[in-house]
């Protein structure tokens, strides 16, 4: 498995040879976030994602874009977050300038007519619309927003209708105008790397027409907490779904690899802590887990689960009871070991297909501007004591959580 970073046209190319492998990835991650967006144009970033695959300069219709991937492709999709949107075709290594050949068509040469943007628009109204049903989308929706105040980082990806059905043609082509940028794009390639001369070359054929600087600065995000540690958004459902969230470490912080580790003992397994202990032992649930989000600007660590609404006082108890036992030094050599263990396992298991390997390397350069092996990385967490796990307990104390359901 080898990593190279090449600029081609001004773009940070990254070829990452996968040997043997049957399938190729290639990923084009913009860093065109919802961040950049007022509050008035909350939502155009995903709405410019969905009409890239719309209309093109040639392949002039929908299907005319679905039908072409749709012959040689296995997965064809993108994804807007608050701090990229990512575009990617997973198919055939054969077929890989065909791939290439969509995403340069949807991406330089999109032509936005009208007609469809107002289909569009009901596609994306209804979509808002499913996830606002979605009790599990919906808290984390709303708790993000009470987390972080109301500004670009707080505010729904997908953003209210209302903006949905004002977009005009003129805001998606100076969206784009101005974060479509070769300084602003990076290019990832996961493969065999059979022909890599001549994908290069097709690389800057293709892309060379791009803007060369981005017109938006990146926006910093204020440091906002909410004045009060919980609180609740009104919605019927026949559980509480919750979020506690708690700051956590960044994505460069020395102790990111001993955070991990306490974070899978916390929640991240079915031998967990909170899944034995609160589901398995006190039944309260059927699903209880954590995760993070690591942003470039926001760390979060958050605990998610379904409860029984008559149980609130129980349930709220018990989680912060066993948050409470993590934080002072309770956590065993066993547990350790058991956690480091599955951590290396599961980080090597990570990279086995092409597309899996793409989200390796763009992960670490997009948020570190470097990547690393994977031997590195498994010597940082070989190198994490249980002494550095257990001082990480401050993280989670009662004063430094925040608690939003829906009820």
């Amino acid at each position: 498995m080898n990593f190279e970073v090449v600029k081609i046209a001004w773009i940070d190319t990254i070829f990452a040879e996968l040997p043997d492998s049957n399938s190729t990835t290639i990923q084009i991650l913009v860093k065109a976030w919802s961040i950049y967006e007022q509050r008035w144009t909350n939502g155009l970033s995903h709405f410019l994602e969905h009409m890239f695959f719309k209309w093109g300069k040639k392949y002039t219709t929908p299907k005319q874009v679905a039908d072409e991937v749709d012959s040689f492709g296995w997965e064809f999709n993108a994804f807007t977050w608050s701090e990229y949107a990512w575009y990617y075709v997973k198919c055939a290594p054969d077929y890989i300038t065909r791939a290439l050949d969509v995403l340069w068509d949807m991406m330089v040469f999109p032509q936005f007519p009208k007609e469809e943007m107002e289909r569009e628009k009901g596609v994306v109204i209804q979509e808002i619309a499913m996830y606002e049903d979605n009790p599990q989308r919906q808290v984390r929706t709303k708790q993000n927003e009470r987390y972080h105040g109301d500004n670009s980082f707080g505010w729904p990806i997908l953003g209210p209708k209302q903006n949905v059905q004002s977009f005009t043609q003129e805001d998606l082509f100076s969206h784009k105008q101005n974060l479509y940028t070769k300084d602003n794009l990076i290019i990832i390639v996961a493969w065999s790397l059979p022909n890599k001369e001549s994908l290069i070359q097709q690389i800057w054929d293709l892309f060379i027409e791009l803007p060369d600087h981005k017109a938006s600065e990146t926006p910093k995000i204020p440091n906002f907490k909410p004045n009060t540690n919980e609180s609740f958004y009104e919605k019927w459902t026949q559980q509480n779904h919750l979020i506690i969230a708690a700051s956590w470490f960044s994505n460069n912080d020395d102790n990111r690899f001993a955070a991990k580790i306490l974070w899978k003992i916390l929640g991240w397994w079915m031998s967990s802590r909170l899944f034995q202990r609160i589901r398995e032992k006190k039944w309260l649930c059927y699903y209880i887990g954590s995760t993070h989000s690591a942003d470039q600007q926001a760390w979060n660590f958050l605990i998610y689960a379904w409860m029984d609404k008559e149980q609130r006082q129980l349930w709220k108890s018990a989680i912060y009871e066993e948050i409470d036992t993590i934080a002072w030094w309770d956590i065993s050599e066993d547990e350790f070991k058991k956690a480091l263990w599955s951590i290396r396992w599961s980080t090597q298991m990570w990279i086995e297909t092409s597309d899996q390997l793409a989200d390796f390397v763009w992960y670490q350069y997009l948020f570190k501007n470097k990547i690393r092996t994977m031997k590195e990385i498994l010597e940082d967490y070989e190198n994490v004591t249980l002494e550095q796990v257990n001082s990480l307990w401050s993280k989670l104390s009662s004063s430094n959580l925040w608690t939003y359901w829906l009820q």
